[in-house]
């Protein structure tokens, strides 16, 4: 959801290359390799491909997966990457998607 959320907001920046959007883009890449990072070794990410195309739903989504997994198991690391996406899901809003 996250590689998708950037390629959306990439996709939406492409027609100026000074927009803010760049940045955004980047950001949600970035936390997307976070959360890469915090998996175990050998793990395979398999995610159906997302029937949404609003990055701003997108970012949600990812959001309200995350939640349970610090109650579940409050691994370090995973509290600032869950913090990194709300960041992203308001700026994502501000930008009007």
């Amino acid at each position: 959801m996250l590689h998708q959320a950037a390629d959306q907001v990439w996709a939406a920046a492409s027609t100026d290359a000074r927009s803010p959007l760049h940045s955004l883009g980047l950001g949600v890449f970035l936390a997307a390799a976070q959360v890469a990072e915090l998996l175990p070794d050998g793990f395979e990410i398999t995610s159906p491909d997302p029937l949404e195309d609003n990055p701003l739903t997108l970012l949600r989504q990812a959001e309200q997966l995350t939640r349970p997994l610090l109650l579940a198991s409050p691994q370090a690391g995973l509290s600032p990457v869950v913090v990194a996406i709300c960041d992203l899901v308001r700026e994502t809003r501000d930008y009007g998607f």
